[in-house]
Formats: structure tokens, sequence, C-alpha cells
């Protein structure tokens, strides 16, 4: 008994002291020495102010300000067309000639009736000259007669001749006048037949009516040109052009009762428009609205007037029918907080950034955003304190109240906008530039590669995360 008694306690404290070699191995492990985490280094902007305004993106569209389809005003036999298809032309030149023959000999015609009325109408004026001078004679023979028979020096018989001449002087000479009145509404017959017939003429030579852009010809030489039925071609005003957009009753009603008023006493009313994908650099003048809302889209229609001079290639960038965006006014100018746009992050419907207080500690910051502007600079109506430094890199790192080092930037977005056709536009102030690799399609089905990366020069491909994984998993553990 007291052998077992003393392998048992024996058992007892090895095990104790295992045990307690297990506790020390465990807490020298736990507090073994360890690398202190480095403050994580940061760029941070305070944010600036600019004086901004509000805009509501809208689909525009262009229209020619003139458009007119030429028709010929007189029928005839086309032969000759004087203009090219695109040619710009100014009112008053001649695009097409039509077989003018018939209509001059018809002015010449005419021409001759208008020099005999005015013989005839000469013929009558002499006419009416000489009856007027024998009716004075007639007049002082009469007037002489009188005198005598007061004086009993003539006979009676005398005296009614003297009388019947005169009335007789005097009916020739309204018949006379009446012959020369005949004679001139017959010359103004003849010269009003002569004016339409040169009009005739005239428009057998068919000329622009307005200054722009001709169109390519609709019938060919040789062919009938029917009077007002024929269509020619077309000549469309470019200079300057129309921009119509439509404003929903939402955006229509706060803009009429506060921004309007303040834009018809300055008389500025303008809006910008661009292209596609430029940047809103062109503008136009409004000039116009109707009058009522269109019940079926609860849209009001603006008309606008832009230029559209050419450029230094001699070519208009804007035609008719073209599709805008357009930048319609929703305020007036105020003084807003700017901070660049990449420094903004989203947590579900909550936009927020990351600010760095007095003892460099990142605190988590809701804000309530206004309007992005054209360099990536978006407006923050509400949630930065003055003085505030935001976060604007190492996003994914920050973490609320942890310790950071920043470093103060100047404000502005460092982001590069890319447009759809491959153009880069740097915000460092630096030219835009074309990379063709970022238009380039996918290599698959139906899809070849770019000639620029040949099959020797593509990169291998990156091990994927399963494979990551796969080889993790394959290499033996350490054994304890």
């Amino acid at each position: 008994m007291p052998r077992c008694f003393s392998t048992l306690a024996l058992c007892a404290l090895l095990a104790v002291a295992a045990s307690g070699c297990d506790l020390l191995k465990s807490k020298k492990n736990e507090t073994g020495d360890k690398k202190p985490q480095e403050t994580l280094k940061v760029s941070v902007v305070e944010p600036t102010t600019r004086v901004i305004v509000d805009y509501e993106e809208l689909n525009g569209r262009t229209a020619a300000v003139e458009s007119v389809d030429v028709r010929a005003q007189v029928s005839g036999y086309l032969e000759e067309i004087c203009f090219q298809p695109g040619q710009n032309v100014k009112k008053g030149d001649v695009l097409f000639k039509l077989d003018e023959r018939v209509y001059a000999a018809v002015v010449a015609q005419r021409q001759a009736d208008v020099e005999r009325c005015a013989a005839d109408v000469k013929s009558r004026e002499a006419e009416v000259a000489s009856q007027t001078a024998e009716r004075d004679q007639a007049l002082l023979d009469w007037n002489r007669q009188k005198e005598l028979n007061a004086n009993n020096a003539t006979s009676k018989q005398s005296l009614e001749l003297a009388e019947t001449n005169y009335n007789r002087s005097q009916a020739g000479l309204v018949a006379a006048q009446a012959e020369f009145s005949a004679a001139q509404a017959e010359l103004q017959a003849a010269q009003a037949n002569l004016a339409r017939a040169q009009i005739d003429l005239d428009y057998a030579t068919i000329k622009s009516p307005i200054d722009g852009v001709v169109s390519r010809e609709q019938i060919t030489v040789g062919n009938l040109v029917e009077s007002g039925s024929t269509r020619l071609t077309s000549v469309v005003a470019v200079d300057p052009l129309y921009v119509f957009f439509d404003v929903d009753e939402r955006t229509l009603q706060p803009f009429r009762l506060n921004v309007l008023p303040r834009l018809e006493a300055k008389g500025d009313f303008s809006v910008k428009f661009a292209i596609g994908d430029e940047p809103f650099d062109r503008e136009a003048k409004v000039d116009f609205n109707e009058p009522r809302l269109n019940e079926t889209t609860g849209t009001l229609e603006f008309r606008s007037v832009a230029e559209n001079k050419p450029n230094a290639n001699g070519t208009r960038n804007l035609l008719p029918g073209v599709r805008l965006r357009v930048l319609f006014p929703t305020s007036l100018p105020y003084e807003a907080t700017i901070i660049p746009e990449e420094a903004i992050m989203t947590d579900q419907n909550v936009k927020y950034v990351f600010t760095v207080d007095a003892e460099n500690n990142a605190v988590y910051t809701p804000i309530k955003l206004g309007a992005l502007q054209d360099d990536n600079m978006r407006v923050v109506l509400a949630g930065l304190e003055p003085g505030a430094r935001v976060v604007t890199d190492q996003l994914l790192k920050v973490r609320d109240k942890a310790p950071v080092e920043p470093t103060v930037v100047e404000n502005r977005s460092t982001t590069i906008v890319i447009r759809e056709d491959g153009t880069h536009y740097p915000n460092d102030g630096s030219e835009p530039y074309r990379d063709e690799l970022a238009t380039t399609p996918f290599v698959g089905e139906g899809k070849e590669a770019p000639a620029e990366i040949a099959d020797d020069q593509a990169p291998e491909a990156a091990p994927s995360e399963t494979a990551t994984e796969q080889s993790a998993s394959e290499t033996p553990k350490p054994q304890n």
C-alpha cells in the first residue's frame, strides 16, 4: 500500500508540473513581443467654397431656324442645275434654270401691247387738248354774243348759235376725256400683263430664298417641272440654330417662382448644352416658351437660339436634328462647399466621408450632397463643419475612431474623366489624350484580339484565387 500510494503521488506531481509548463508556455506566447501597428498615412483636403448654380440635365434637340422646300412657281423643262449638293448658298443665288423661251415671248408680246396702249393714250390726250381749246373758244364767242345782245348790237339768232356751238364743244370735250380715261385704263392693264409676264420669266430662273446649305437635287435636267408641285431641293439655315428642350412640371414650378423673375430682370436667360459626352461649353439664349403645358407629357417646351459659326476647319459643329444634353438652371448663384467626388463613400442610402479630428483620429461623418460639378467636385449641402479635414485616399483601410497621419493636399479631384471615345481628361491641368485600347472590344466569340497585343506578348494569366487556395491547402502543415 505505501508503495502504491507513492506511485500515485508521483504521477500526480508530474501531471501538475506538466500543466504548469504548458501554462507558462501559453503565457509567454501571449505576452511575447508584438510589433506596434503603424499609423495609417492619409491625404486630407480642407473644403473650400465656390459660387454654384444648380442645374437639371434635360434632353434637347436642334432645329433649323429656317427651312424651305424649293419648288418652281412656273412650269417648264429643266435646263440647268447651278449648284453642288451640300453647298453654302446665299439668298438670291441661282439654283435651277428652266426653259424660258416661251415666257420671254410672252414678255415681248406684253411689251408691244404696252407700247400700243401708250401711243393710244398720247393720241387721246391730244384729242382732249384740242377739244378743250375748241370749248374755250366757243365759250368766248358765247360770252361776247351775250354782251352784244345786251346792247342790242346782235341778233337773237347769233346768240343762240354761239350757245349751241359751246354746248357742242363741251360734249366733245367730255367724250374725248372719256376716251382718254379708257386708253389710260388699257395702258395700265397692259402694264400689269407685262409685269406678270416678267415675273413668270423671272420665275424660270429659280433662286435660293434664304441663306443656308442646299440639299441634293430631286430632279435631273430635261424633266418637266410642274408649277407648285415638283419639289426641286431644299435649303436649310444652319446659323443660328434653335435648341428645343422640355422641362417637367416638378422642375418648372420652383424655377418659375424663384429663378425666372431674376433672370428676366437681368435679361440673361441662357442654358448650357453639350453633344454626347462633350463638356457643357456651349450656350443658347432662351427666347420663347409655350404658353401652356403639354397635357400628354406634363412638360413645357422651351426654345433657345445658339450660334453655329464654322470652326477652324470650316465646318460647323451643329446640325439640325442633333440630340443634346441641356443644363437647365434651377437655382440662383449661391456659395457652396465643395470636396472631391472620390472622397465620398456610400453606406446603404447614406453618403459619408471620413474626417480627421484634432487628435488625428478618423471620424465617420454623414453628409448631404448637392450637384456634381464639371471638374468632378461635389457640392456638400450639410454635414461638414468649418475647418474640417476630409480624407481622400486609403478609404478602404480607414476605420472610425482609428488614428491616422494626415497630410494636407490641394482641394481638387484627381480622378481622370474618360469619355466613350477613349479620350482621357486629366484634372491636373495637362492636355487630354486618346487611349485607343480603351475602346477595344473584348476578345471572344466573333472578336479578334487587338493588333497591339501579339500572341507571343500576351501577359501570363494570374493565378486564380481557387488555385491559390488549393496550393495553400496542399502545403503540408508542420506537426506540433
